[in-house]
């Protein structure tokens, strides 16, 4: 027998099998966890210094739009300082903005908050989207946290 549904036989296995494969991989991808930080302080850090990042990329936007002036505070810039998880605080560090970013509530926190101007931004751009937050400990003292990248997006089907 030498039909037209013969000779089309082993294509549509191909395309069955390459299908099932594609289900496969995308499963296996929907079951792993998403990749995060494996240390709490770091999360903290990174969920801050994001927020914050995108702050003072809307500061700096601010400063681009209004003739290289810097906003007074961030209600003039239309940004809110209070959030439903921070408290953002507008100031200078010589001609440069500097943020703040502090979590409202510290119960079981090991950041109070994270500070930065706009070299956030500089690194970003020159870190492949990594950059430098200087954070307060709850318990006191300082320490410098470095906020990876934001993962790419998944790729549409």
């Amino acid at each position: 027998m030498n039909s037209r549904w013969s000779r089309l036989a082993p294509v549509a296995g191909v395309l069955l099998l390459a299908g099932l494969a594609g289900c496969r991989e995308r499963s296996g991808a929907a079951a792993r966890p998403a990749a995060g930080p494996a240390d709490p302080v770091q999360a903290e850090a990174e969920l801050l210094g994001r927020d914050l990042a995108d702050i003072m990329d809307r500061v700096m936007a601010y400063r681009s739009a209004h003739q290289g002036r810097l906003p007074t505070s961030l209600r003039q810039a239309g940004i809110d300082s209070l959030a439903p998880q921070f408290i953002r605080r507008l100031g200078r560090q010589g001609g440069d903005p500097l943020l703040t970013v502090v979590f409202r509530h510290t119960e079981g926190r090991t950041l109070q908050s994270c500070r930065g101007t706009s070299m956030v931004l500089e690194d970003a751009a020159l870190h492949e989207g990594a950059f430098e937050v200087s954070c307060t400990l709850v318990g006191g003292g300082d320490r410098t946290f470095t906020v990876p990248p934001l993962p790419p997006p998944p790729k549409p089907d």
